[in-house]
Order: structure tokens, then C-alpha cells, then sequence
């Protein structure tokens, strides 16, 4: 070794697993631990034996390298009465070690281990015993046993390691592993090992010592304090006397937070017309010289120019916390930006100050004149203070923020949810440390119980690895001290065989899945960059086997792997980030999407698409079906099994619903006209008889074909009908197919184009003649997902002639919406208006904006035509200030009157849509409007706030929640 002190040997020759490779310890980087071995001494344990024990225990401490500041090693011995061998503290070099262990005599009698362990948790892992749990040194306990307790170990166990005790297990003989299993942290995968004989112990021992030194870096990583680093940014325009209150108090945080390089790094700056450092969070080592500094701080003389506050953000967010600057993101440190602000911004900052917490920094705005309502315009959510005392902060500084099932995690009450995680060796031990902490923020978020959601965890490199199965654990802080301590490796990335490797090994019953009752199923692999191995038929096979796939990719993740992975549609199940710092910010978003898509699978609106299908009593539909050689019989499979459960949605009758097929390759073949079949059960028998032949891809010459089918069709019904048709393809066409599709929509023929694949956006939008009516997918499996949201485009065709009321669309105009965001907005209302049966006689629509204040667009009596609102809508200005959403709502319940343009005897609606926390009261507001008779519905984007929502709309059938405004377009036929 050349001298050099290493915890454990630089090299064992071991046959780990395959038996034959070389492989190099995991202990070098295990520096310090303290660990205690609980030893069975009983009557089942002859004097043979237990010197064999003797020996493993030896052989472990001889690869260790023991020290008073390095490993501390305990060992107790246990019958039916547990003895103190020796303690942590007695011992701190190799021999004595060696010593005391020769010496330890053999105890005959029983076998009470509950007993045992709870001597280890009150007399070995103290203080008083030479615990350095206080130090935040990893604590481990290793429990050899044989027989079965004959008291109760579950309880003592639990105790143990809610104290932070890592409990391996090693069961020798005929011992009762249940047991054992309920001693040992889970997953047993990792933490228990069976052996034949105590012969086998030293055999053992290298597999041992490998899963201990990974779990003692993990948890010397996990126990590591992350610290601060803490930004002051202070208005220049404060008063002198408000100044020097500012920087005593300052003074005194610095000095309670016991401020260094080491520990809470501290920076100081101030704004006005630019923003001027007085030092970065790099340039003092120790608190001392921080405060003296502090002390020293005075204002620039002022300018005639007001304070720029969005340049200050904008510059803190290039400058303050970058790793040259002496910012620790990478390490996981926390990062606050404290902005001390004297009067209000003259200009919208919101923008500059989502920038920054994108990057995970917490804004906290303290006022020193401002208005609050200035203040909560930049600030972190919870993170808006009306004082300038920065000491109030110590608190906020000292203790992370602890994690609970978020408002938006509330309902989804029940899923099977398996992390797939990338450990190769790009990410690197800082980096995973940042995955490990995002999977714990996850996790956290969830109603994790085994009745309730599963979690199961898998990392992969050239291998996968199963780290926790869906049922490896009852108890979520279990779950989530494992997550802490979660493995790192290295190796290559192999994406596609992780996918596979989950589906065939995790998902499973055995394991905990409970697909068989109905309860959903769902993956989130994180990545890092390229697969080494195909991703998309592993993908398509685990999503037809139920899983909805989440692919977030993080720096060098390719983002077509990710569309590959990802099911439909992909702007809610792909997300991409360019570094690891980020995934704190992410995981708001994440958790977000993730628990409102599990809730509305769960509590699907399928009905509300029967309801509304109702009211399509009529209509003749043919099917254009894309037979071409490029489509696999699975493929073909999924196209029958998409219009089986379209027909599901429709009264099929002679006089109601008809329903036709034609299946094309390089020409057409007629399967069965609309007259063919007058019921579901024969359509679905007809349809799944279809067979799949192959060929070329003529959409075209199809097109051309259906003319004269419709035609046909038309003679058979007295009066006219709704006519669909519904173009599925997977390629590009071979032929033109604009022409013969605009001659079918000149028929009053209404297409709809679904391209899979390779299709053509270009031509599908020829097809269908109109981009709203053009839906494409990646894979054919997709189709499945998109069949409730296509039926209810296809409905609300026909949906609202007959309807009569007043709607009322209340549109949230704050400076957190951008200009492309507001014209989604006014686009997404004229979508829905344009679907509405206008008319003096019939719906009457109303618009009114709100930000801080309200602007009343238009009432509800004062146009009756799309044409004219559509040019009022276009005609709004955004009013750019903040969100006092209450207010709003008890402005435009006076709208709903008889004396301004409401009708109380029809239905009324309010629609409102929103992309933020309110400033003010809603429930009040909604409360009174609702007991008006007014039915609300809430459609929250972005960063609105779930609980507001529900408190508007008063249930939660009338709430939507989208990931941004380009997603409003999902809630066009919805709505």
C-alpha cells in the first residue's frame, strides 16, 4: 500500500456473482462508519461453530482499517440474554480488535433477538458507547442468526432503524427468513443474505463487505448536511436609517448561522440602476471576516433613475450561484436569493424571476417599503415577507423545507409507479446525488402505502438493477431513507434493455403489480444521454403492456429517444433539462402532471363522452384503413381494437349511428358498407375479422374511392345525415391525395386524418383540410390514449345545436402570461364559441379579464353572432399586473343578472381560466356565485394553484389542469 491508510484493502480477489472477475473494493471512498455485529450465541450454535464465527468476524476487521476516526467496530453476542462484548468505543486499533474477539466466549440458551436489538439501539448506538451518529457518521448493524426468536422482532428492528441504524441480515441454516427479513432494512435484495452452514461465512464475506461499503458512502452522503448558499441583494434605494437595521440584523444571522466556506456561504449585493457586489459567496472562508465586511457595507450615492429589479434578477441569475461564483448546486446545496425591496418595480419582473427559480434558487422577497402585493409578484410561493428583519429567516435557513403529499398528489390516490433510472458512468456521484435527492422530493409528494400508490425503483447502466419492487416496502419513510442511500455505479446505457427488463421482472404480480384490479400502471425513466441499444420496440411493448411511460431527459439525453419512450401525447409525458441542478425545479412540474393524469384515469370522463355522444343520434361514418406492408400484425391488431371502442361511444342503428370500413394498400377493398351492419355486436365481430394483407400505400386512389360509397349510402336514409370519414395511415402516400379529398369535403364530407409513424404531416393536413382535425401519434399503440379526446372532437361537431345559455368566459390577463400565452387564450375561447349553437335565442357568451384589477370586454347581451365576439376577443388588450382572482369573480357575478344581460332561468356557466396562486380570497366569491345558480369551471395552466381551483369550481369534475397554454387545445372539445 506504500504507506498509504485505506479503510479496507485496495484490491480483493473475490467471486462476486459470475466467480471468475477481479474486482476492485467499493470500501475505498467508506472512510467512516460505525458498525456493530449482533451475534447469536445460542444453544442451536455449537462451540464449532461459533469459533467459525469468530473467524469471519476477524477476517472482516483484518480488510478494515480501523481508527478513532475511522471505522469503530461493536460486537454483541445473544441467547435468551444479550452480553456486552465489546462496545464501540473499546477498541481502536486492528489488534486489541483482534483481540477481544479471540477472547469472546460462548453463550449458551435461547434465542430472544427482539431483545437483542433493542440492547443494541440503547447501549451500543449512544454517544456514551462511541456512536458518532451525531457526527453524522453511517451507522450499521450486522445480525447473525440461525434460529428462530421467540419474542417479538418487528417492533425493535423498526426502532432501530428509525434511528438511523442500517440493519444487514445474515441467516444461517434452517433460520426463519421471514423473520429475519422484518430485522433487516428493505429491500432484502440488498440487505439479507442466506448461507447453507457457518463454513460459508467467509465466502460470504467479500459479497457482504461490498453491499456494506456501497451503503456506507450512500449513507455518509445522505447524512451529509447540504448547507446554504445565501444571497443578499439589497435596494439602494433604502433609507440610511432603514439600511443600518438591515445589515445589524444581517450581522446577527451571519453570526447564528455560524457562516463559512464550509457550512452557510453568504453573498452580498445591491441594486439600483445596475446591480453593484460587495462579495461573492466564494471570497470569505469564515464567518469573521463576513461580518466585518458586512458592517462595512454602505449605499452608492442615488441616481434619478429608478431601481432595476428585473436586471438585478436577470444578473443574479448569470453571476451569484454559479459554481465559479462559489455556488454549490451541483453539490445539492440549497441556494436562496434574499431581495430586500424598497419600493414597487416599475416595470413586470415576474419573467426575470421565473428564470432564476428554474434553476432551483428560492427568491425570497422581504419588504423594506414595497407592497407585498410587489412582492408576491417575484417571490417564491411561501417565500413573501412584509418586514425587513432577516433574522426571521434563521429558521427558514436551518431547516429544509420537509415534503408532504402536495395539493396537486391529493386524489391520486392509487398507482403502480416504478422509477427507471440511468446510473451510467456520465452522471457522475455528484450528479446521482442530485437524482437521488429529486426521486426522494418525488416520492415524498405521493400517498405511498401498499393499498394506496407502489413505488418501485430500477437502475441500469449495461445491466438493470432491481431496487426496490412494488411491494418491497409497507412503510413510505422506509421507502424513503432506501432512496437516500440508492446505489451508484457507473457503466454504460442500456435504456431499451432496462425497459424490457422492468416489464418482464417488475411489473409482475409476484412483485406487487396490480394490473389484474385495475390499477394503473406507470414508468418515469430518467436518462442522461443516448442508449446504447434500440428504445422503441422495448418501449411499444411495455406500453401495450399498460404502462404510460414518462422520459425525462436530463444534459445529453436525446430527444427523439425520448418521443420514442414516451406515451401520448408527448407535451404531457416527456420533459427534457439541461443539467442535474435543475431537477429540483422540475419536480413542482413533474409531480404535477403525473398525479393530475393518474387522477383523470382514474376518475375517467369516459361518461361525460357518452353524454355527449348521445346527442350525435345520427350520423353516417366510414373507416379508410391503412392495409400497407409497413404495418405489423399488432399494428393492425391496435387499429381494430381503436374503432371497436369508438363504436362503444354511438347508439348503432339503421336510423341512428352507421358505420362502414374500407381497407387500402395499393388499392381499395370494400369490407363492409354502412348499411352492412345494424348493431355493435356484429360490427366489432366484422371488424375483428378484418385480415391484414399488405402492399404499397395509394391514400389517394382510396380518397377517390369513397365518393361513390357515400353516395350509395345516402339513398338508404329519407333525409340527410352528419357523414364522417376517418382516415388511419401510417406512411406516406404514394399518390396525390389533396385533390380527391377536397372533392368528399365539397360533398359536406367532414375527414378526420390520424397518421401514425412515418406519416405525412403535410398530407394529413391536405387530407383532413383543416390542422384541427389532423391528430398524429407515434406508434400505434398511442391510439388508445387518443380515442376518448378524438370521440369528443368528433361529438362536439353536433354537440351544442340544441343548447340554450349564458356562458361566460373570466380570463386571468396577469404579467405571468406572455404575448404568444394570451393569444392561446383568445384562441382556445373562439374554438369553443365556434362549436356553440350563438344566438339571441340561444347561447349568449360574455367576456371579462382580471389581473388586479377587471376589465369588462363584453357582456352577454351585447353580441349574437361568432363572427362579431370572434373579433371582440381579438380585438382584447392584456392588462398585465397581478392575479386577485376573487375580486374578479364577484365583478362578473353582477353580469349573470337580469339587469345586465344574464338570464337566471337558463343555464349559466362561468369559465374561468387562470395561470397563478390568486392574491386574494376565491371560495367567498365562488361560494356566493355558485348558490346563484352559476355553474363554474376552472381551468387552471402553468403554475396555478389545484386547491384554488377546486374552491372556484366547488368539485372536482369541473377543475382541468394543463402543463401550459399550448395544451388548452387538448380542452377544446372537452370543455
Amino acid at each position: 500500500m506504500k504507506g498509504r491508510t485505506r479503510i479496507f484493502l485496495g484490491v480483493i480477489v473475490a467471486a462476486y456473482f459470475s466467480g471468475i472477475a477481479a474486482l476492485k473494493t467499493d470500501c475505498e471512498n467508506a472512510t467512516v462508519a460505525d458498525i456493530v455485529f449482533l451475534v447469536e450465541g445460542s444453544s442451536s450454535i455449537d462451540k464449532t461453530n461459533f469459533v467459525k464465527v469468530k473467524g469471519f468476524l476477524k477476517s472482516v476487521i483484518k480488510d478494515l482499517n480501523i481508527g478513532w476516526k475511522k471505522v469503530r467496530i461493536g460486537v454483541a453476542q445473544y441467547s435468551d440474554e444479550t452480553y456486552q462484548g465489546f462496545l464501540l468505543k473499546d477498541h481502536v486499533d486492528k489488534r486489541s480488535l483482534m483481540i477481544a474477539v479471540e477472547k469472546m466466549s460462548y453463550q449458551d440458551g435461547g434465542t430472544e433477538t427482539g431483545k437483542a436489538i433493542d440492547f443494541l439501539r440503547t447501549q451500543y448506538f449512544t454517544e456514551e458507547a462511541g456512536s458518532r451518529a451525531g457526527q453524522r457518521v453511517p451507522q450499521i448493524a450486522v445480525v447473525i442468526k440461525d434460529g428462530d426468536s421467540t419474542d417479538d422482532v418487528i417492533t425493535p428492528a423498526q426502532r432501530l432503524r428509525q434511528q438511523g441504524v442500517i440493519v444487514f441480515g445474515i441467516g444461517v441454516g434452517d433460520t426463519n427468513l421471514q423473520q429475519l427479513e422484518s430485522i433487516a432494512n428493505r429491500p432484502p435484495e440488498r440487505f439479507l443474505s442466506s448461507i447453507r452452514n457457518y463454513a460459508a461465512l467467509q465466502k460470504l464475506k467479500d459479497r457482504l463487505l461490498k453491499t456494506v461499503c456501497i451503503s456506507v458512502e450512500d449513507q455518509k452522503q445522505a447524512l451529509t448536511d447540504r448547507f446554504a448558499d445565501i444571497f443578499f441583494m439589497l435596494d439602494g434605494s433604502m433609507g440610511p436609517g432603514m439600511v443600518r437595521g438591515v445589515i445589524s440584523n444581517l450581522v446577527e444571522l451571519i453570526d447564528r448561522l455560524n457562516a463559512s466556506a464550509s457550512t452557510y456561504r453568504i453573498g452580498l449585493a445591491q441594486y439600483g440602476e445596475d446591480t453593484e457586489v460587495e462579495f461573492s459567496l466564494k471570497k470569505f472562508k469564515n464567518k469573521q471576516k463576513t461580518i466585518e465586511t458586512v458592517k462595512g457595507f454602505r449605499l452608492r450615492p442615488k441616481t434619478n433613475k429608478p431601481a432595476d429589479l428585473g436586471g438585478a434578477l436577470i444578473y443574479a441569475n448569470t453571476h451569484l450561484f454559479t459554481r465559479e461564483a462559489g455556488g454549490r448546486a451541483h453539490q445539492g446545496s440549497r441556494q436562496y436569493l434574499v431581495v430586500m425591496s424598497a419600493k414597487d418595480s416599475k416595470r413586470s419582473v415576474y419573467r426575470d424571476a421565473e428564470l432564476i427559480k428554474s434553476f432551483g434558487v428560492t427568491l425570497i422577497g422581504m419588504s423594506a417599503g414595497a407592497s407585498m402585493e410587489s412582492i408576491e409578484s417575484f417571490a417564491s410561493t411561501d417565500y413573501a415577507y412584509n418586514t425587513s428583519n432577516v433574522l426571521i429567516l434563521e429558521d427558514v435557513i436551518l431547516t429544509e423545507k420537509k415534503e408532504i403529499i402536495t395539493e396537486d398528489c391529493i386524489g391520486a390516490k392509487v398507482a403502480d409507479i416504478v422509477f427507471i433510472v440511468d446510473e451510467s458512468a456520465s452522471i457522475g456521484n455528484e450528479n446521482f446525488r442530485l437524482m437521488r435527492e429529486f426521486l426522494h422530493l418525488i416520492v415524498s409528494s405521493l400517498d405511498v402505502s401498499p393499498k394506496r400508490v407502489r413505488v418501485g425503483i430500477v437502475t441500469y447502466n449495461d445491466v438493470s438493477t432491481p431496487q426496490v419492487f412494488l411491494n418491497s416496502f409497507n412503510d413510505k419513510d422506509e421507502l424513503l431513507e432506501y432512496i437516500k442511500i440508492l446505489p451508484y455505479n457507473g457503466g454504460g446505457t442500456k435504456t431499451g434493455e432496462a425497459l424490457n427488463f422492468t416489464r418482464e421482472n417488475v411489473f409482475i404480480k409476484e412483485k406487487g403489480c396490480r394490473k389484474e384490479n385495475g390499477v394503473q400502471q406507470v414508468a418515469v425513466v430518467i436518462t442522461d444521454g443516448k442508449s446504447q441499444d434500440e428504445v422503441s420496440e422495448a418501449a411499444i411493448t411495455l406500453r401495450r403492456a399498460g404502462v404510460t411511460i414518462y422520459a425525462l431527459g436530463i444534459k445529453d439525453a436525446i430527444e427523439s429517444e425520448l418521443l420514442e419512450m414516451a406515451s401520448h401525447p408527448p407535451d404531457q409525458h416527456v420533459f427534457t433539462r439541461k443539467s442535474f441542478t435543475e431537477l429540483t425545479h422540475l419536480k413542482q412540474t413533474l409531480q404535477k402532471i403525473l398525479c393530475r393524469n393518474i387522477i383523470a384515469k382514474a376518475v375517467t370522463r369516459k361518461t361525460e363522452t357518452k353524454g355527449v355522444c348521445v346527442k350525435t343520434d345520427e350520423a353516417d361514418i366510414f373507416f379508410l384503413m391503412d392495409d400497407s406492408g409497413s404495418i405489423t400484425w399488432q399494428d393492425f391488431a391496435e387499429m381494430q381494437s381503436f374503432i371497436n371502442k369508438f363504436i362503444e361511444h354511438f347508439q348503432i342503428g339503421p336510423q341512428q349511428v352507421r358505420i362502414g370500413l374500407v381497407k387500402y394498400s395499393d388499392s381499395p377493398t370494400d369490407e363492409f358498407d354502412l348499411t352492412t351492419h345494424s348493431d355493435a355486436k356484429s360490427l366489432v365481430n366484422a371488424i375483428n375479422s378484418i385480415h391484414h394483407a399488405g402492399g404499397g400505400t395509394g391514400t389517394g386512389k382510396a380518397l377517390s374511392h369513397m365518393g361513390r360509397l357515400f353516395k350509395r349510402a345516402a339513398v338508404t336514409r329519407d333525409h340527410e345525415a352528419p357523414k364522417y370519414l376517418i382516415v388511419l395511415t401510417d406512411g406516406k402516400s404514394s399518390d396525390e391525395v389533396e385533390a380527391p379529398a377536397e372533392e368528399l369535403r365539397e360533398q359536406g364530407i367532414i375527414i378526420y386524418a390520424i397518421g401514425v409513424k412515418d406519416s405525412s404531416q403535410t398530407q394529413l393536413e391536405e387530407i383532413a383540410g383543416d390542422p384541427k382535425r389532423t391528430i398524429f401519434v407515434r406508434n400505434f399503440d398511442a391510439l388508445e390514449s387518443i380515442n376518448n379526446d378524438f370521440i369528443r372532437e368528433i361529438c362536439s361537431e353536433d354537440a351544442c345545436r340544441d343548447i340554450q345559455g349564458d356562458v361566460f368566459f373570466l380570463t386571468d390577463s396577469s404579467e405571468s402570461i406572455d404575448e404568444d400565452e394570451f393569444q392561446k387564450m383568445k384562441d382556445f375561447m373562439k374554438f369553443v364559441i365556434s362549436k356553440s349553437a350563438i344566438g339571441e335565442n340561444k347561447v349568449h357568451v360574455g367576456v371579462m379579464q382580471f389581473s388586479t384589477s377587471y376589465k369588462l370586454e363584453f357582456p352577454l347581451n351585447q353580441y349574437y353572432s361568432k363572427v362579431n365576439i370572434s373579433r371582440a376577443i381579438d380585438d382584447m388588450t392584456q392588462l398585465n399586473e397581478g392575479t386577485r382572482t376573487g375580486k374578479a369573480i364577484t365583478e362578473v357575478s353582477r353580469y349573470f343578472d337580469a339587469a345586465r344581460g344574464g338570464r337566471p332561468g337558463m343555464r349559466q356557466n362561468l369559465i374561468v381560466i387562470t395561470d397563478g396562486k390568486a392574491q386574494d380570497d376565491v371560495r367567498g366569491p365562488a361560494e356566493a356565485l355558485r348558490k346563484k345558480g352559476v355553474v363554474i369551471y376552472s381551468i387552471g395552466v402553468k403554475n396555478h394553484n389545484p386547491t384554488q381551483l377546486k374552491e372556484i369550481s366547488g368539485y372536482s369534475h369541473r377543475v382541468y389542469s394543463e402543463k401550459d397554454f399550448d395544451a388548452l387545445k387538448d380542452l377544446e372539445a372537452q370543455l
